[in-house]
């Protein structure tokens, strides 16, 4: 039985209101719904396979960035670890870079002797700074 704060009267636990008075009882709290499950981590980037053929070859694309901005921070990872790269789309998409569907996406190239360092340097984790 609920018993109301303002006139005393007993009501049925299913009331909402006091049949005496109709001040409202408080109702009990929703449990907060469930958060949804995380998904699963993708890759921060996804390598193009290099094949024997490709070795042999000056420039190898490493990844594909989806903006030149995009591009351009790889660029700066793997010339900070000294490795040289490439970008061959870098003036096309500087013309029609507001246009992402004309071409969709820019290559990082690397020299073919450089592919496995490079990639082992994209693929480790980043560290945080903590300062």
């Amino acid at each position: 039985m609920k018993k109301c704060s303002y006139c005393g009267r007993d009501n049925t636990d299913e009331a909402a209101n006091c049949h005496e008075c109709g001040t409202e009882f408080e109702r009990p709290a929703e449990p907060p719904p469930p958060e949804p499950a995380p998904e699963p981590a993708r890759p921060e980037y996804e390598f193009a396979a290099l094949s024997a053929a490709g070795r042999q070859q000056d420039w190898v694309t490493l990844v594909t960035c989806g903006t030149l901005v995009a591009a351009d921070l790889v660029v700066m990872r793997l010339r900070a670890a000294g490795i040289e790269t490439f970008l061959p789309d870098e003036r096309l998409m500087q013309v029609i870079g507001w246009n992402l569907n004309t071409y969709g996406y820019v290559r990082v190239q690397v020299s073919p002797k450089d592919y496995d360092e490079a990639r082992a340097l994209l693929a480790a984790p980043k560290v945080e700074d903590e300062s």
